[in-house]
Order: structure tokens, then sequence, then C-alpha cells
């Protein structure tokens, strides 16, 4: 049984269409696949949310859904003998864009396009539409893939033709404004909102103005943390006598500073595991990896003869320690 758009949206048939379109972008975020890699049904579940979308953000199909339910497809040539093409007003973002499946999930065809393959109609006419999304590349430190990131970017894109409505043709002729293509190459600015969490190499497909655009982002390397997926490595100073004694470590992490408790005797090289330190889980921005720190212990250096006195005498007395305990 087809299911209800509104209900699809988690929206009331008299919702507005900013309600609208702030629901689909939630929706959209919590259940794409990349979000969601071990849920079988995410990619279907996304379509649907996507395909309710498309129906209710026109203000033309949404009146023919309302009054039509599902048959609004076949029922529309009553009141339209011809569909025309638009760009789907949809958020999408998402990480790994490099599939042939999330192309197809994200191909912002118009749903005058989807009409047209109902009825075989508009073959001539249909409004045609660049392939590929512009790319660019972003720089980002560790610091902005803990927090996420904007950035404001500057790319040449493929802006539908106005004056042939994308469809390349003008009265029975090539459009000589675009010269047939459907689409004129312009230098679009925007500014891109980028999620926590992303790795070094990935390529990010979002929203920038009204083009989409495919980012593909490298994380500068730090002069303080390793990254391993969503956890951080680093080494702190102690010395000897900290290590001997124990005590509490001011330990740096990607924010500031925490407290770490060293127990006494802690030889060097000993790793700590600060959980929840780490870096956001790009699916979960709420989930945070750790914080491994290792234990570096620091000889001192330039010993007064006072100071020389004392570790020999400290020597003798382990020596003397080890008798008896073998004794």
């Amino acid at each position: 049984m087809p299911k209800d758009y509104y209900g699809l949206l988690g929206v009331s048939r008299d919702a507005t269409e900013k309600e609208i379109r702030t629901s689909f972008r939630k929706l959209a975020r919590k259940h794409h696949p990349d979000v969601n890699p071990g849920q079988k049904d995410a990619g279907a579940r996304f379509k649907e949310i996507n395909e309710a979308h498309e129906v209710l953000s026109d203000p033309r199909t949404r009146r023919l859904y309302d009054r039509y339910g599902h048959n609004w497809r076949q029922l529309q040539g009553s009141e339209h003998r011809s569909g025309t093409g638009r760009q789907s007003g949809g958020f999408v973002w998402g990480q790994g864009f490099s599939s042939a499946q999330n192309q197809d999930v994200f191909g912002d065809l118009g749903l005058g396009d989807m009409v047209d393959r109902l009825f075989n109609r508009g073959k001539k006419h249909r409004p045609r539409q660049s392939k590929v999304s512009p790319e660019t590349k972003v720089s980002l430190s560790l610091e902005e893939v803990h927090d996420g990131a904007k950035r404001s970017i500057q790319v040449k894109a493929d802006i539908r033709c106005v004056t042939c409505n994308g469809t390349g043709q003008r009265e029975q002729t090539a459009c000589s404004i675009c010269s047939g293509k459907g689409f004129k190459e312009r230098l679009t600015k925007g500014e891109v909102s980028i999620p926590a969490g992303v790795e070094n190499g990935a390529r990010v497909r979002v929203q920038a103005g009204s083009s989409m655009v495919l980012l593909t982002v490298t994380v500068s390397p730090h002069t303080r943390f390793e990254r391993r997926g969503e956890d951080l490595f680093t080494e702190t100073e102690v010395s000897l006598y900290d290590a001997i004694l124990g005590g509490e470590v001011i330990v740096s992490n990607i924010k500031g500073r925490v407290a770490l408790e060293m127990p006494p005797e802690t030889p060097n090289g000993r790793m700590f595991r600060l959980k929840g330190l780490g870096l956001p889980r790009l699916s979960d921005p709420d989930q945070k990896g750790s914080l491994y720190v290792t234990i570096k212990v620091v000889l001192p250096e330039e010993l007064t003869e006072e100071e020389r006195q004392l570790f020999q005498r400290l020597n003798e007395l382990r020596v003397v320690s080890k008798q008896t305990n073998a004794n």
C-alpha cells in the first residue's frame, strides 16, 4: 500500500512549504545511506522521503496529490497536458559520492521528467542538466574536523538556461543564449558546511548556493596529535619523580587540557585511554572516539653533587632490598 507523503515527512496536511522543507532536511540527514551503512533499508527509506519532498514541495503537484492521492500521476493530464521539468530543492549531504548508487539516489531529476517517462512525452524538449557536480578541494585542520567547518568557495557550475528553461530549444530551433546545451557555465559563490568527523581524502557532496558541489577534503597533519579513525594519539612528558611517585598530570587534548591521574611507578611508554576525547563519529557526532596518551619519562639532567649522592644512596637501598627479599 502506498505510503502517505505527509506521514513520511512527519508533517500535517496543512503544513507550510517551510515546514515541509525543514522536516525533509532533518530526515535526509537522519536516513542517508552513508550515515547508516549497517541498515539495509536506509536507501529505500531515503528514496521514499525524497519522493515525498519532490511532490509536496511543488505547489502544483501538491495540489494534485491532495486531490487525487497516489493516483495524481495518472490523472494530472486532465489539468495539465504536459509536464515541465524543475530542479529539486532538496538538501543533500553525505560522504563518498563516487559510487553509482549514490549518484542515482541524488540525481537531480525534475518532477516533469518523471511524468514524461510515464506518458512517453517530452523526449525532444526535456530540460537538460549537467551530469556532474563541480568539484573543488578544501583543507581542514584537525580542530575543524572536530568541530565541523564552513568555507566560502567559488566554483564553475552549469546553470540551467532561463531563456529556454533548460530544453536547449526555443521556438523549434536551438537556443541562441546557451547554444542549444540547455545550460550555461557560470562562476558560483557560496558557503558550504562540512560535517564534523570527516576523513582525510573524503569526497563530500554539499549544497553551495543553488548548486551541488563535490568537495575533496584534505586534513592537515597536526603537530601534537595523530589521527586513527575517530581516535587521537599523543605523548606527554613526565619527570622521573612523577613517574615514580604518581600524581596528577595535565594532558593536552584537541579542545584544551585535561587532568590525568597517573598511578605510582608508571613505566616509560605506558598508554592511558581517555574515553570521549577523540573525534566525533561522522554518522553520529554525539559519539566520540578516545584520546590515547603515551607516557614519556624524562630523566633529570645536570644533577648536583647532592642529587647524585642521593641517587647513589637510593641505588644502594634498592640492592639491599632485593637481597632481603631473595632471602
